[in-house]
């Protein structure tokens, strides 16, 4: 629900005098920016061709339609008025969510904002009721790997798969919520 939704006010480092600074909750436009950021990082980074940008564009597209707004959610960073990041959960089954569409812009990482995505995602999980989230990524994405493991999620499963013309390693990760725990900030 948006009245429980958690806001982050934190200003961009450098530029203290430059606007706000937040994680909020999704409005419609923002699946197009979802859309747009995964297509363009995903193919300036790591060469991904329009096999990967329709992979996304469905999977955003189908959260628009068939989206259980209760349980699922996708969250903004945005800074000055601008979207710089997004994460998305969404519902597997009862007590199953998946993390999605985890991404910062480059000039907005290593500022703390994807920490604080997965902590929003982790929370409304929680609040929702949800037993365990699940992930797929890629093995070549150390950064958010590194985070994932920094919260507690394990891999459950490894498979190779060819996306975007290329040989990749997937992984499954999995966090299971057992008793809340309320401060993450251990790294």
């Amino acid at each position: 629900m948006l009245n429980e939704e958690r806001r982050y006010a934190m200003q961009k480092p450098g530029n203290k005098s430059d606007g706000a600074a937040m994680i909020r909750t999704f409005v419609q436009k923002d699946l197009q920016y979802v859309i747009e950021a995964h297509i363009r990082i995903y193919r300036d980074e790591y060469n991904y061709d329009q096999s990967f940008a329709e992979f996304i564009k469905k999977a955003v597209n189908d959260f628009e339609r068939t989206g259980n707004n209760e349980r699922e959610m996708v969250w903004i960073v945005e800074l000055n008025g601008t979207a710089s990041g997004c994460i998305g959960l969404t519902q597997l089954d009862e007590y199953t969510a998946q993390l999605r569409w985890f991404i910062i812009e480059p000039e907005a990482r290593n500022a703390g904002w994807g920490r604080q995505l997965i902590e929003q995602a982790i929370h409304f999980a929680r609040d929702k009721s949800y037993s365990s989230i699940i992930l797929w990524t890629n093995e070549s994405l150390s950064g958010a790997r590194r985070l994932y493991q920094s919260f507690g999620f394990e891999v459950v499963e490894i498979r190779k798969q060819i996306l975007s013309g290329q040989e990749l390693t997937e992984e499954k990760w999995e966090m299971i919520l057992g008793q809340v725990q309320e401060e993450f900030h251990d790294s």
